[in-house]
């Protein structure tokens, strides 16, 4: 619960909406980077939860349009994802690459192709635009490896007792 209330802050409140030929590109906010550390930490059903969950609480706070049950779908990707790439009981430590690994892959998957996808075929978003959201979502992919690497480290103890 405290890291959907977390996603759903960031995503809502610290989001930046970047604009590119005059249609809303990318919404950039670390949101992302919470639905990861829960499906690492908690595994995918909890992942998948929280990223679904985060849409939908967001989308009801601050509509940016009608509600697309797509979307969410992308965004349990975003927990699930991750988690396929850790077994919780054999991590020891995480590592930098892994995390920018797992990143990239998530964000490949979701935004660069996903949810391109459906901005083209749901709202005939230009290819450009289309073009400029996969670019800044390997840049995203970076800052939340980052954010993630560090989560990780630093909340490791307290993951382990719940587990």
């Amino acid at each position: 619960a405290l890291l959907l209330a977390i996603s759903v802050i960031l995503k809502v409140y610290l989001g930046i909406p970047v604009s590119f030929l005059g249609n809303l590109a990318k919404d950039i906010n670390l949101s992302p980077a919470i639905i990861m550390l829960c499906g690492i930490t908690m595994g995918p059903l909890m992942g998948g939860l929280v990223g679904g969950l985060t849409d939908i609480v967001a989308t009801l706070i601050r509509p940016m349009g009608a509600y697309v049950p797509w979307f969410t779908l992308t965004n349990i990707l975003i927990g699930v994802i991750p988690a396929l790439f850790y077994r919780k009981k054999d991590v020891k430590e995480y590592k930098f690459g892994k995390c920018l690994l797992v990143s990239v892959v998530e964000q490949t998957v979701c935004s660069a192709l996903l949810n391109n996808i459906l901005l083209i075929s749901l709202y005939g978003f230009p290819i450009e635009v289309a073009f400029f959201r996969a670019i800044g979502s390997y840049i995203s992919a970076a800052l939340y490896a980052a954010i993630l690497y560090l989560l990780l480290n630093r909340t490791k103890s307290i993951f382990d007792k719940i587990k």
